[in-house]
């Protein structure tokens, strides 16, 4: 099978957690990778073959003169922790796949194994009908019961219920649970009638958890 991801380093990483984000309902997700982004002294790590996963969203003229066809990127970054702790595998999509969003899972899904990820998390959106002046809060899901219970401590985290997680913040965990790779979604509260407008505050609440 043809590998759809390409390296451009090789670092031996200690145990890391993977965080995969991408533009969806309020860009909660997108929101708090880019904080992590910010924050902590990642590198590139590798680049998805987006021409597999992807048509062209358009070219760009430079000077009058066309270049060639621009894809959605998709990439990976890793920051090593100079403490004892785990390190951290970051994913930025600019787009989530309409037809190969199963077959991207697993392409994300093969990285993390071959870097020995030890849990995967995703983060998402949760509508309800939150007031924007109220504190957002957190649901979650996992895929096992050991991620369930190293979380289940956290007052400001709200487990359990039955609903669907939509688009690759799901498909993700799926493929997770699929493989035997322990995985989690964070869900932070958006008002139902905001969700096409930046939430900065459910993606706060997951930072915290």
């Amino acid at each position: 099978m043809e590998r759809t991801y390409r390296l451009t380093a090789h670092p031996i990483l200690r145990e890391p957690f993977l965080i995969a984000a991408w533009p969806g309902i309020a860009n909660v997700a997108i929101l708090t990778a880019d904080y992590f982004m910010r924050h902590l002294p990642f590198k590139e790590l590798a680049q998805i073959k987006d021409s597999h996963f992807f048509d062209p969203i358009g070219v760009n003229i430079k000077n009058g003169f066309v270049e060639e066809p621009r894809f959605p990127e998709s990439r990976f970054y890793y920051y090593k922790n100079d403490s004892k702790e785990k390190d951290l595998i970051l994913f930025m999509g600019e787009d989530q796949p309409k037809n190969k969003a199963y077959e991207m899972a697993h392409t994300i899904t093969d990285l993390a194994i071959r870097f020995g990820v030890k849990r995967i998390y995703t983060c998402a959106a949760a509508l309800t009908h939150i007031h924007h002046t109220e504190v957002s809060r957190v649901w979650s899901a996992y895929t096992d019961r050991t991620t369930a219970e190293e979380l289940a401590g956290r007052a400001d985290l709200h487990n359990g219920g039955n609903f669907q997680i939509s688009g690759l913040n799901g498909i993700l965990l799926g493929v997770a649970k699929e493989r035997g790779i322990s995985a989690a979604c964070l869900l932070g509260e958006v008002p139902s009638y905001a969700a096409k407008m930046n939430n900065p505050q459910a993606s706060l609440a997951i930072l915290k958890i």
